[in-house]
């Protein structure tokens, strides 16, 4: 590697870091990257504390081990935060239930939280029915004392809470509804009660692509225990839960194809994400599972409500939350992978490059600390067209860190912000944080993302937690803020009515500096006249602002399939979102289905799935297969062997037919490149 740890470069070489200021100490690797901590981000919030110490004015309530949420729950442009977890300068264990407004003017408004405090949470913002406003999943534990006591447990202080935004009031301010949990269908669970746990524990998308959002959650069971043949025993579980028709979720019991569950797992994380470009979010999994080992899975999405796990094996983790980011823009989501392994009870952090042909190679990178309580966030924070990574977590080496790793390329970074890098002996890093949330988000709508960092602190307070953001100020570096892509063009749209499945397919634009073949893409479609609007991430459809701080769910390839179950002219459109987090304009277009067939097309079980993106032809199956190419004369083209997913160019504009053969099926389609 090029890079070296900072602390081994010549300390007289190091560029001055003011008390407040945090800048680049490396010219050549971080020198465009800098970063300032907020003074006074909540200017009426006066002091909190008492005998416990003082929360000061000004500043966030403090928080310890929980994850937090932003997003714009009132549709003004900007994004709002919560969080909940108790606040040690308040109270022992009492939970603070901490909800605020931003105001758009840099500063924030702590609310009245009509939200239940919850402990050791993963809240998560999304649309769960479609009105184009953002409500709030909130599962964690009522209880901050909470713990397993055989026949004595109390399970009521397991929560699930889904709180639904009903509307925004003429004065601005909005509604929240609590849905009882006997009618949400989602099981009370939690991951843990230390805060090396991940935090990333619920992830949202819609798998099924039947335009309702989905969630994946992973941790303990304990309701379940009394039923278990090990009661002293945790339940460790992987939950699917499919949305039905924004009224409800369902468990998907048996999400394995051909029956059976995921490895349950605790202490860890999930994500939704497209890793094979198929158009169909995949998941993927960690933490400490039933065999007493750390674990990673991935599960495949066979496009038919059921997923196959990879015949890969990979070096799994605990205790920390792993992510999913293209860190290489070559187009394929790559795999980031911190946190305890308890194999051999050492720290790690490494990545898994995406090959494509849903295999993935283990990159190690020697500037990685390896550490656990992990919390992970990804954008391109100096306007490189690269992805950084923002991560707070307890080192190998070095307590309680927050490190900004600067991408530079081919799986290469440069490290910025941590403390044991000031040159000076002064405040020149990030607030020492770790076990808690991190999150880049461009509070200010600036065009630079900011950092907040939130969690068991070291240094700074007396009580050992805290909450901070921090703000970009890479343009006094000379760094140009981030435009939008450009909008998408060539928008087609076809339906077949024999599986009433719609196909859409767009160009991918063009950015200030991601490349777009790294371009993710946010679709939506409702049908005229309706106020209910499917869209695989929330967004504002005038400007394009993506409404929420954690991207979920997106497409990294330019077609989608969508069910539709009924006849009429539907209004489409998709954006592209670039490394940087922004969201361009939406291109729009209109489809008229003018019958269906009543086929729930996710119920069939398609084994083979082909479709083309202007000359790119791409595919799906099951194992290995044979793919050969004809024109319309019926001759050969080209014939290859494929395996699970992949594509390749057409040889030209035409028409063709594309016939893929398996081991247990054939399937033969026409495929237009005009």
């Amino acid at each position: 590697m090029k890079n070296r740890l900072i602390k081994e470069i010549l300390l007289w070489g190091g560029i001055f870091c003011s008390h407040m200021l945090l800048q680049a100490q490396v010219a050549g690797d971080v020198a465009n990257v800098k970063f300032e901590e907020v003074e006074n981000p909540v200017p009426k919030q006066a002091a909190v504390g008492g005998n416990k110490g003082t929360n000061p004015a000004g500043c966030f309530y403090h928080a310890t081990y929980t994850g937090s949420a932003w997003g714009d729950y009132n549709n003004d442009g900007y994004l709002d935060l919560f969080y909940s977890d108790k606040n040690e300068h308040i109270h022992a264990s009492k939970i603070q239930s901490n909800f605020y407004k931003n105001n758009g003017d840099g500063t924030f408004t702590r609310l009245d939280s009509p939200f239940e405090g919850t402990a050791f949470s993963c809240p998560v913002w999304f649309d769960m029915n479609n009105d184009g406003l953002l409500d709030l999943l909130l599962p964690g534990l009522n209880d901050w004392n909470y713990a397993w006591l055989d026949g004595d447990t109390q399970f009521d202080q397991i929560k699930t809470h889904l709180y639904i935004n009903r509307g925004i009031a003429s004065d601005g301010t909005v509604t929240f509804e609590e849905i009882p949990e006997s009618e949400t269908g989602i099981l009370p669970i939690y991951n843990g009660k230390t805060g090396g746990k991940g935090h990333n524990w619920v992830s949202v998308g819609d798998y099924n692509n039947d335009g309702y959002v989905d969630i994946i959650m992973t941790g303990f069971d304990d309701c379940a225990r009394p039923d278990s043949e090990h009661p002293e025993d945790a339940v460790r579980v992987v939950y699917l839960y499919k949305n039905i028709n924004g009224e409800r979720f369902e468990l998907q019991s048996s999400p394995l194809k051909g029956g059976g569950a995921f490895h349950g797992e605790t202490d860890g994380s999930v994500c939704f994400s497209d890793l094979d470009g198929d158009g169909w979010l995949d998941i993927m999994s960690s933490g400490y599972g039933l065999s007493r080992n750390s674990e990673l899975h991935i599960y495949w999405n066979n496009g038919n409500g059921t997923f196959t796990e990879s015949d890969q094996t990979f070096l799994g983790v605990n205790d920390s939350s792993c992510g999913i980011c293209d860190l290489n823009n070559d187009g394929l989501p790559d795999l980031v992978v911190p946190g305890y392994y308890f194999n051999t009870k050492t720290k790690q952090f490494y990545f898994y490059k995406n090959l494509g042909d849903r295999k993935f190679e283990k990159v190690d990178v020697a500037i990685l600390e390896g550490i656990d309580g992990g919390q992970l966030s990804f954008g391109d924070v100096n306007q490189d067209g690269l992805t950084d990574i923002l991560v707070g977590g307890h080192g190998a080496e070095h307590e309680h860190t927050t490190w900004l790793y600067i991408n530079q390329g081919d799986f290469d970074f440069a490290v910025y912000g941590a403390h044991y890098d000031d040159p000076f002996g002064k405040k020149g890093h990030f607030s020492r944080i770790t076990h808690g949330s991190h999150h880049l988000i461009d509070y200010d709508n600036d065009g630079f993302l900011d950092a907040w960092l939130m969690g068991w602190s070291n240094g700074e307070c007396s009580n050992g937690c805290e909450a901070k953001l921090w703000k970009n100020i890479a343009s006094t570096k000379g760094v140009k803020s981030n435009e939008a892509p450009a909008v998408p063009a060539n928008l087609v749209a076809s339906f077949d009515k024999s599986t009433d499945v719609a196909t859409f397919t767009w160009s991918a634009p063009t950015d200030d500096v991601t490349p777009s073949a790294a371009l993710r893409y946010n679709f939506y479609l409702r049908e005229k006249g309706s106020d209910k609007i499917f869209m695989t991430v929330p967004a504002d459809l005038q400007t394009g602002f993506v409404r929420v701080g954690k991207i979920s769910g997106e497409l990294i390839r330019c077609s989608y399939q969508m069910n539709i179950k009924a006849a009429g002219e539907y209004e489409w459109g998709v954006q592209a979102i670039d490394n940087g987090n922004k969201g361009g304009i939406f291109a729009t277009s209109t489809l008229k289905v003018e019958e269906v067939s009543g086929t729930d097309a996710i119920s069939k079980n398609e084994d083979i799935r082909m479709w083309n993106v202007g000359a790119s032809l791409y595919y799906a199956i099951e194992g290995a297969g044979e793919l050969t190419l004809f024109n319309t004369n019926g001759g050969i083209v080209s014939q290859k062997q494929i395996y699970q997913s992949g594509n390749f160019e057409l040889p030209g504009k035409g028409i063709y037919i594309v016939m893929i053969r398996t081991a247990s099926s054939v399937k033969r389609q026409k495929i237009s490149f005009t």
